[in-house]
């Protein structure tokens, strides 16, 4: 993997001042991080942020207006970073089926920390995302923060996928449910691997869960209509 730079650019609605513009927006997003892995978002506060980066709560508020837009930041960044990585594995594969088979694997594989993003670890961040994205849409507030466009970096990622779909089978007419149902998945049924064991069958193992969700999404598309 390059060690070059990977810019991100996100909507300017999940931010009052971009956070990567400087060396303490930078330390907000990778300490934040660290701090939403370790303790979740309902002990999360923007004043054991300020502690943990030596900073006042204040200087906090001039980047995020609250953790929930924190979240929502980390929310986007994750999907826009996914997006490129499926763009980059995908670009020359002609096989709209072999294409299908990789952004797969990419959307339910355990990632690796990118280099080219040195303010977030990916690793950390795709717990974090596993651990916490339903709390950004099963809220009171989802409708109008679906308006001003906080689950855009989801939606488009989302799309994307299901034209691959569409190429597969242009009658299937469910392509959109089958993407979420297929990423929400791979969160879910790893943690049950990891805690709740007897809801599952084995599906922490990587190999595994990739076989299973692979199987589930051709044979739903190919088998539609028989």
């Amino acid at each position: 993997m390059t060690s070059s730079i990977l810019h991100i650019k996100l909507e300017e609605n999940l931010f009052l001042k971009d956070p990567t513009i400087s060396k303490l927006g930078k330390l907000i997003l990778s300490e934040g991080l660290l701090l939403l892995n370790e303790i979740g978002l309902e002990e999360f506060t923007f004043k054991k942020l300020a502690s943990r980066v030596k900073t006042t709560e204040s200087s906090i508020y001039r980047y995020f207006e609250s953790k929930h837009q924190f979240l929502f930041y980390l929310f986007n960044f994750y999907w826009a970073w996914m997006e490129i990585g499926i763009v980059l594995s995908t670009n020359n594969i002609e096989s709209p089926k072999k294409r299908l088979s990789i952004i797969i694997k990419h959307l339910t594989s355990v990632v690796e920390n990118d280099v080219r993003t040195p303010y977030i670890d990916e690793a950390i961040l795709q717990k974090v995302i596993a651990m916490e994205s339903s709390k950004t849409f099963l809220t009171k507030k989802v409708d109008d923060e679906n308006k001003i466009g906080y689950f855009l970096q989801y939606k488009k990622l989302v799309s994307a996928v299901s034209k691959v779909i569409k190429e597969i089978s242009p009658d299937y007419p469910y392509p959109n449910a089958l993407v979420t149902t297929i990423i929400e998945s791979s969160f879910h049924q790893r943690f049950f691997g990891l805690h709740l064991p007897r809801l599952t069958n084995d599906l922490h193992d990587e190999n595994n869960l990739n076989d299973f969700l692979t199987n589930l999404c051709f044979n739903t598309i190919e088998n539609y209509g028989k």
